[in-house]
């Protein structure tokens, strides 16, 4: 009895040691096998060689050969016309207005009357203002004999003396308004506005119209900051005014002080107008012809961006590889634009730009 109460507890130790020997010699089997199944290996091996082939695959592009031309550039502009001189006539004599020598659109010529003011009170004056200097002459001389006998005192020849000064005075302004009491033209001009009639009375300083000069006739065109450096005092353009009149004008004028919201700056061109004909503020178109420069067309479609955010263009090198160069516009045509920044002769990718990358080695088609 006692053998067989220790052999018991043995045996249940031994069955419980084999089996989970057993246990894991089956899981270490069931897993070396899922390791070298043959069917796992095989898909392993064949995603291996697809992945490798896609990778190695290259993209077909199409290219055209271009190479560098020498063009012309010209910076075409929209403007208007202004007038040379532009001056708001005013009297500087009050009165009645009696007499009307030109009306409005008149040409004048510089020093031409426009208006008369009424003078007769004025001409009176200056008849009285004669004659007071004649007897202030009088008394003058006489003071002065008496001085030479010593019958006057020198008070009384400072005063006489005095007396013939303000008359002078009184007369060279008296002339001076009989001069302003007709309205000329300060400079030569079309009367552009006539704001009086006849019988109409002015006070001092009321305006009474405008002269316009308008030859000279001045086109004011602003330039884009980054192509002023092409422009300079005396600089030809060609002017295609709104009414199809065709002419030249030469820069007269720079600003240097450039517009703060659009940076860019007023320019002055003048052009012949010896008949007045071409009116102020009408539409201007200006053409300046600028330097040569090399440059390559291409159409607008093939531009790009660079992960600089830059214009470009991707080209293929000698080695079939892609090449972006960065690219820019120096003139626009309808259906092209011209750039620089290229080598002088390139392989421009016209097909298949979408797909490829800096780098990428590709397939070329002509």
């Amino acid at each position: 009895m006692e053998l067989k109460s220790k052999i018991g507890p043995l045996v249940a130790i031994i069955i419980t040691v084999a089996a989970v020997l057993w246990i894991y010699a089956g899981g270490h089997g069931i897993t070396a096998s899922q390791h070298d199944s043959p069917t796992n290996t095989n898909e392993s091996n064949s995603n291996n060689a697809e992945h490798t082939s896609l990778s190695n695959q290259k993209h077909s592009v199409q290219v055209t050969n271009i190479q560098a031309q020498s063009i012309n550039l010209y910076l075409a502009l929209s403007g208007q016309t202004l007038a040379d001189k532009i001056l708001t006539l005013t009297n500087s004599y009050p009165g009645e207005v009696v007499k009307l020598y030109s009306t409005k659109g008149d040409f004048l010529e510089q020093g031409a009357p426009i208006l008369q003011i009424d003078t007769r009170v004025l001409k009176t004056q200056i008849r009285e203002t004669s004659a007071l200097i004649k007897q202030r002459n009088i008394e003058l001389n006489g003071l002065n004999k008496l001085k030479d006998i010593n019958l006057t005192s020198h008070v009384r020849l400072a005063e006489a003396e005095t007396n013939l000064a303000s008359a002078l005075t009184s007369a060279k302004s008296l002339a001076i308004d009989l001069e302003n009491a007709t309205v000329t033209a300060p400079f030569s001009g079309v009367l552009n506005t006539l704001d009086i009639e006849k019988g109409q009375m002015l006070s001092d300083d009321s305006a009474i119209g405008t002269l316009v000069s308008l030859n000279p006739l001045r086109i004011q065109v602003t330039i884009p900051q980054n192509k002023i450096h092409h422009i300079h005092l005396g600089t030809q353009g060609k002017v295609h005014l709104a009414t199809g009149l065709e002419t030249t004008g030469k820069v007269s004028y720079i600003s240097r002080q450039a517009n703060t919201e659009s940076r860019s700056i007023n320019v002055e061109l003048l052009i012949d107008n010896p008949n007045h004909s071409i009116a102020a503020g009408l539409t201007a178109d200006v053409t300046f012809a600028l330097s040569q420069q090399k440059a390559q067309a291409l159409s607008p479609a093939l531009l790009t961006l660079d992960d600089d955010g830059n214009t470009a263009v991707k080209t293929v090198d000698s080695q079939s590889k892609v090449v972006s160069y960065p690219v820019n516009i120096v003139k626009s045509e309808r259906d092209k634009v011209w750039v620089s920044g290229l080598p002088s002769e390139v392989n421009l990718i016209t097909v298949g730009q979408g797909f490829v990358n800096d780098g990428d080695i590709v397939d070329i088609h002509h």
